[in-house]
């Protein structure tokens, strides 16, 4: 079992200086073996976006406190869309109703944290991207730095990425998986904003209240 001393790819939701005028920080990351003093401190709410099967393979070092939370975005009740959707774009667009009640679910949890909140998943890039994407737009961030932050991803799973390569049997879905540009997450952004009008607009449909948007 190995342990790092440091998360790669952790920062705060948006970018640099997006919430410096807020009350909380809403921080995003990976999941990897690491000690607590790995986290930013004070952290109130952990809202780990992992399936059961991952978290128990590799527990959360977060795991044992209060503010612990699993919450699977995946929708274990629902099949994945396969060949229909290949690209990432392609997916995550997907993933907005196909995994719509856990993607509620991860944006109740943050909005009831009345601290700083850690979003995370395995690789801090899919699933912690899309909540983080969708999040960043709703304090307005521009489109264009939602793109930017996403696509900070890669630089820090540098090393993660070059290992599933090594040890890949299917290079092109590989490839696929590891894709990370801004384009990718703009492009679900635009499709967001073209069918519910806003990020607003998609919580709404997705039963997220009035009361939890404005907490956001």
């Amino acid at each position: 079992m190995t342990t790092t001393s440091t998360l790669t790819n952790l920062r705060e939701v948006g970018g640099p200086g997006l919430q410096d005028a807020r009350p909380r920080t809403v921080y995003r990351a990976n999941t990897e073996r690491v000690g607590a003093d790995a986290y930013p401190p004070g952290l109130t709410t952990v809202v780990d976006l992992r399936r059961d099967d991952e978290a128990a393979r590799v527990p959360h070092p977060l795991a044992t406190t209060d503010g612990y939370r699993l919450v699977p975005l995946f929708d274990p009740s629902t099949v994945e869309s396969g060949a229909r959707a290949v690209q990432l774009e392609e997916q995550y667009v997907d993933w907005l109703e196909r995994h719509r009640a856990g993607i509620a679910a991860a944006f109740r949890a943050i909005a009831r944290s009345d601290g700083d909140v850690l979003v995370c998943c395995s690789a801090g890039k899919d699933r912690t991207g899309v909540v983080s994407g969708l999040l960043a737009r709703l304090w307005g961030a521009s489109i264009w730095a939602v793109g930017d932050d996403y696509a900070a991803s890669a630089a820090g799973l540098v090393d993660r990425f070059a290992a599933e390569r090594a040890a890949s049997t299917d290079p092109e879905a590989t490839a696929v998986a590891q894709r990370c540009v801004p384009e990718t997450m703009t492009t679900v952004v635009r499709h967001v904003e073209a069918r519910w009008g806003s990020v607003a607009g998609y919580l709404r449909w997705l039963g997220v209240t009035d009361t939890e948007v404005a907490a956001l």
